[in-house]
């Protein structure tokens, strides 16, 4: 459909009219349709790391591991130290508990508990080895006071076996587990008295406990 024009307009005005109210189309659009293409210029610069950088990260990773290594020292250590000073203290005194009342002058066993004052008294030891520790307790209806090492005395022995101190009673048969961690029992006849050295190792730690008993 045309358009007529009035008299007197001009040409050139209606033409830049026609021209604002089209839409304008991006550049390598013919259809008018679609997205801008921009020119992308590229950065100046450098990509990646000298080796002055890199050796300074390298300097800085040694220096964290350091830090950790020293923490680990001043906080992690003590404290599984002081774990393992703990419960070779608890075993030292469990040992200690059992050998103080078998040296205490009378069976520690129930029998020994009850009775008159001769039953069952302590009336000799032994070392076999210096590593074993024997108590002989007199026993029987009449006791003689004298350590006759069986029957019908009673003979109770310590020793060490696989790290754990075994105290068994021979008459009876039975062995009860004492204390463990235990690495070696050291037992020497002094006269009067005898010297028992039991040395406790856990982890990194290593104690060794000294009891001298006298003899009843």
């Amino acid at each position: 459909m045309r358009t007529r024009r009035a008299p007197g307009t001009n040409v050139s005005v209606e033409k830049d009219m026609e021209k604002k109210a089209r839409p304008s189309r991006p550049p390598h659009c013919p259809n008018g349709v679609g997205t801008t293409i921009r020119s992308i210029t590229p950065r100046c610069g450098r990509s990646g790391f000298t080796l002055l950088e890199a050796m300074v990260v390298n300097v800085l990773m040694v220096f964290l591991a350091m830090l950790v290594s020293t923490a680990w020292s001043a906080f992690g250590r003590p404290t599984a130290d002081v774990v393992a000073r703990c419960r070779v203290t608890h075993e030292a005194n469990l040992a200690v508990a059992s050998l103080a009342h078998d040296l205490g002058g009378s069976l520690a066993n129930h029998d020994g508990r009850i009775g008159d004052k001769s039953r069952l008294q302590f009336v000799g030891r032994m070392q076999p080895a210096n590593s074993q520790l024997w108590l002989c307790f007199d026993g029987g209806p009449n006791p003689n006071g004298l350590a006759d090492w069986g029957t019908p005395d009673t003979v109770i022995s310590y020793e060490v076996q696989s790290n754990k101190l075994v105290r068994w009673d021979q008459n009876a048969g039975t062995a009860v587990t004492i204390a463990r961690d235990v690495d070696r029992l050291e037992s020497t006849d002094r006269g009067h008295e005898v010297e028992l050295k039991l040395t406790f190792k856990y982890r990194q730690i290593t104690r060794t406990y000294t009891l001298m008993a006298l003899d009843p």
